[in-house]
């Protein structure tokens, strides 16, 4: 790229009338003494640019203070004036009779000087160095992260022009999933424990027939084996992440209407899988009813289908009365419904239904079942209560009507 920059080196005399900083002088001497600006950029260590527009500023700054190679009126120019411009009187036979100078009070000479120091000061600032992170060698005891893994439906496929939301196939869901994840356990204070729970519907599909447990007939995205083996891809990736952040991992897989035998088979996976690291407890769940204690929670598992949400209220204490005595914090974790809900009960338990990030399919569409796309986070504490709540969210694709007519 060609460059229309005066490569002549400055006369030194402007150093007498632009009022440099320091830093400029500089810049202005080092073009003089080295006769090219480039040269002196490199001499100097900065760019090229640099010793440009420094040297600009003070010719432009002389300019103001009535210097100029060609003219020095500088004498007329009273001191915090600038010169603004003059006017010539020129008789008849072409003579000059008279100059006139004039000049207007500068009033932005502290503020010019201000971001020319701000813009010099930048040539000589260091970037800093890439420092190592060290975490906290200790991890909190007192609070479990616990990720809920709403109905995530791996094997579904969805058309966005069909169901009026996004694209969804085994890919995107696994994609989603761990990318959610991500983001939640980055989120996480450093724990002890961090708790991985699936609510149920992990798969879309039960069998290779592509029913639901029933036998509904279902829109699949592939072979039953490659979206089996994506899900169970994606519950080791998310525990690999949350073995980052968390001394020890514990996995609760619910089954669901729609997988009641399929995630037992992914529970074995992940059992086998994860056998030889001590870091990570995949529980051993039987039937469709789990609990889990930590300190003054207790909480259950339960995907939703069997059971309307306002009777779990009372299986906790009637299955776990041990546990129901000596805790004063109860909770549900449900799924099942796609979307987020929460029920405070007269005993006290609280059901939580979580939502999902996967979009509707078509018949859910169709009966124009929709819901926010979403996976949550909540850090117990083990005292009681909860510390922190996280919603990661993914924003729904909405389309356009089919057509306008005019």
């Amino acid at each position: 790229m060609s460059s229309n920059r005066q490569e002549n080196p400055p006369d030194i005399k402007i150093l007498d009338h632009g009022d440099p900083t320091d830093r400029q002088r500089e810049y202005v001497l080092a073009w003089i003494n080295y006769g090219s600006c480039q040269k002196a950029a490199d001499a100097m260590g900065v760019a090229k640019a640099a010793v440009f527009k420094a040297t600009k500023a003070v010719k432009e700054k002389a300019a103001q203070n009535g210097w100029t190679p060609a003219q020095n009126n500088s004498r007329f120019i009273g001191e915090g004036y600038h010169l603004k411009g003059t006017s010539t009187l020129i008789d008849a036979d072409g003579e000059i009779k008279q100059t006139w100078v004039k000049t207007a009070k500068d009033q932005e000479d502290q503020k010019r000087a201000f971001l020319e120091f701000i813009d010099g000061l930048n040539d000589r600032i260091t970037p800093a160095e890439p420092r190592e992170f060290v975490p906290i060698k200790t991890p909190d005891e007192d609070l479990m992260p616990t990720i809920v893994i709403g109905d995530a439906h791996i094997g579904m496929r969805a058309h966005g022009r069909e169901t009026r939301d996004r694209n969804f196939d085994s890919r995107i869901a696994q994609e989603e999933i761990i990318k959610a994840v991500a983001h939640l356990v980055d989120c996480a204070p450093r724990a002890k424990t961090g708790l991985l729970v699936n609510v149920g519907d992990f798969v879309h599909a039960n069998t290779a027939s592509n029913t639901t447990g029933k036998g509904t007939p279902l829109d699949v995205d592939t072979r039953y084996e490659k979206f089996m083996r994506v899900a169970a891809d994606t519950l080791v990736t998310s525990v690999e992440i949350m073995l980052q952040k968390f001394e020890k991992v514990t996995v609760c897989i619910a089954r669901g209407n729609h997988d009641p035998d399929a995630a037992i088979a992914i529970q074995m996976i992940l059992e086998y899988y994860w056998s030889n690291e001590p870091r990570v407890n995949v529980l051993r769940c039987k039937g469709y009813f789990h609990y889990i204690r930590f300190g003054k929670w207790m909480l259950g598992v339960h995907h939703g289908d069997k059971v309307k949400a306002e009777k779990l209220a009372n299986i906790m204490p009637r299955e776990q009365p041990d546990a129901w005595s000596q805790t004063s914090h109860r909770m549900w974790l449900v799924g099942h419904y796609h979307h987020q809900q929460v029920l405070e009960c007269d005993n006290g338990t609280v059901i939580r239904k979580f939502g999902t990030l996967a979009p509707p399919d078509a018949w859910h569409s169709s009966m124009q079942y929709g819901a926010a796309h979403v996976m949550e986070m909540i850090v117990f504490k083990r005292e009681g209560g909860k510390q922190l709540e996280y919603v990661y969210e993914i924003p729904r694709q909405h389309h356009g009507i089919d057509t306008e007519i005019i």
